[in-house]
């Protein structure tokens, strides 16, 4: 299940550091922002939601001054970790979540 896959990449970013983390972040927003086989709304929101915080991200602590909104490593696992839970947290509790092409 698609689901499965993204909380596996958000966890390989917890994991990983480097060129690696920011693969599975990258990876993980490229199937939330094409992948069409979320029809639940709600899910499909809040996947959305991490994605675009994800953009955030920025290792590079110099590059980091450029702008308030960009944060490190610390930050970053402890959104990860809050938004694996919150998706987890969903997916037990949502009457029925739909994946696929038809509801």
């Amino acid at each position: 299940m698609i689901i499965d896959v993204l909380v596996e990449l958000l966890k390989n970013s917890l994991e990983f550091s480097g060129e690696k983390r920011i693969a599975s972040i990258k990876k993980f927003q490229t199937i939330v922002w094409n992948d069409t086989s979320i029809n639940d709304k709600n899910l499909n929101g809040i996947l959305s939601d991490i994605a675009y915080l994800l953009d955030f991200y920025e290792p590079n602590e110099e590059w980091r001054k450029e702008s308030p909104n960009y944060y490190g490593d610390k930050y970053l696992e402890e959104l990860i970790k809050l938004n694996i839970q919150q998706i987890l947290d969903y997916t037990k509790n949502a009457p029925t979540v739909h994946v696929g092409k038809q509801c």
